[in-house]
Formats: C-alpha cells, structure tokens, sequence
C-alpha cells in the first residue's frame, strides 16, 4: 500500500493591511493653474473632466498649484486619499532647465521627480517645452525613483494644437492598462506630419550612463525637424471649416 503523500502547506497570503492598494489611475498637476485658464492652457482641467464623463469608474485627482507651500499640502492630500497613482500629468510653463511650478519661482526638473516620487508613477506626461529633451528627462528619472519607466514629452517648444496626442495616449492607457508602442509611433508620427508637433517617448533605460551622447543626438535631431506649428489639413483644404 502506498505511503499517504503529505499535503503541501498552504501558501500564507499577505493580510490585507501588508499589501499595497491598487493604484489610481491618473494625477494631473496644473501648475500656476490661475495663469494657465487666463492664457486658455488649462489642458487638465479639461482633460480631467473628460475622463470623468467618460471613464467614470478611474480614479483621477487633479492638483491646481498657487504656492509652493499650497501645493506641497495638496499633493499630500491628494497621497492621503488615493495613494499612488500610475500616472502623472503635468501642465506648465518650462524649458530644458525649469519648470514654473507655483507662483514662487521656476524650479530644476530634478526638483519635479522628488515631488511626484511620493506616489510612484509609471508613466509621466510632461504638456511643457523642451521638457523631451535628454538632460530634464534624465534629472527626473534619477529623482522619481524606480518606479518610473516611461515619459512622454516634447524636446522643442510645445503648442496647444501639439498636445492633442498626448491627451490620447493617456486615454489608450486608461482603457487600453497599457500604451500601444506601434499605435503610439504611428500617432506621433501623424501629428508631425498634420501640425509639427514632435513628441518623445523616453524610458527609464535610455537615460542611463552611457547614454548621454544618444541623448544629445536626439536632442539635435528635435531642435534640426523644429519649424514651429502648421494645419496642413488647412493648407490642403483651405475651403474646409
């Protein structure tokens, strides 16, 4: 008679207390919000509400800044009640250098991964000029932490009608939980050709040591396709309203 085979123990679950809460799905920052509506930039707000009438089982925050000090009790508020977020995007006012994010003054894109770092993002939106180019990306990736994989954003000035893209990348990945690299390519490469608008997409391995000479490559190759913003669906059809 063969011997009774012992029972495998059970696998212990983490409790509940131990794992970590599914992420939110998206936080929007609107920096300087009260200049952004003045001058009709205020992309988040309007894309926050569209996901809201759309998509209304994602968990979107959106954060409107005044003041450094504001802001930092806002984004606490907005940790303490979703935790981490799997997305951030951030409206504003930049260079390759600095972003305007409150009122107090422009500050390093370094400075802009040790805000966002608290809530762990994947992916990060940048609606901000030459926020793309190689130098801001690589100072937020070494700043928001491991977490980080993706960024998408533009290496030359960024104008409204450049943004639209953008809007839709998010939206594949609130629906889609991921983005389409062929989709995303082909998009990107559509909105160049109709409007001028260049968008990149960088991750977390492209920025490393090592990879500072590729970076600049691109950097050049953005600043060389850069002849500001055009309607080609106007120039062809000029009668079309």
């Amino acid at each position: 008679m063969p011997a009774a085979r012992k029972k495998a123990p059970a696998k212990r679950r983490a409790p509940l207390a131990a794992r970590k809460p599914t992420r939110a799905h998206l936080l929007i920052i609107e920096c300087e919000s009260q200049k952004l509506a003045r001058q009709g930039l205020h992309l988040g707000t309007g894309l926050g509400k569209l996901i809201q009438d759309w998509l209304p089982g994602k968990r979107v925050a959106i954060v409107q800044t005044s003041t450094e000090k504001q802001m930092g009790e806002d984004l606490a508020k907005a940790f303490q009640k979703h935790g981490r977020f799997r997305s951030v995007l951030i409206v504003g006012h930049s260079d390759a250098e600095l972003l305007n994010m409150t009122g107090d003054g422009p500050r390093p894109w370094a400075t802009v991964g040790k805000w966002i770092k608290i809530f762990e993002p994947e992916f990060l939106f940048l609606a901000a000029c030459e926020a793309g180019q190689s130098e801001a990306v690589r100072k937020v990736f070494d700043a928001a932490g491991p977490s980080l994989r993706q960024i998408y954003a533009s290496p030359v000035a960024l104008h409204k009608i450049h943004t639209a893209p953008m809007g839709v990348l998010i939206l594949m990945l609130l629906t889609q939980g991921r983005i389409n690299p062929e989709q995303s390519q082909a998009l990107r490469l559509v909105q160049y050709m109709v409007h001028g608008g260049q968008l990149y997409r960088w991750r977390a391995n492209e920025t490393g040591p090592g990879e500072e000479l590729k970076g600049k490559l691109w950097d050049s190759i953005g600043k060389t396709l850069y002849f500001g913003e055009w309607d080609l669906l106007k120039q062809l059809f000029p009668n079309l309203k």
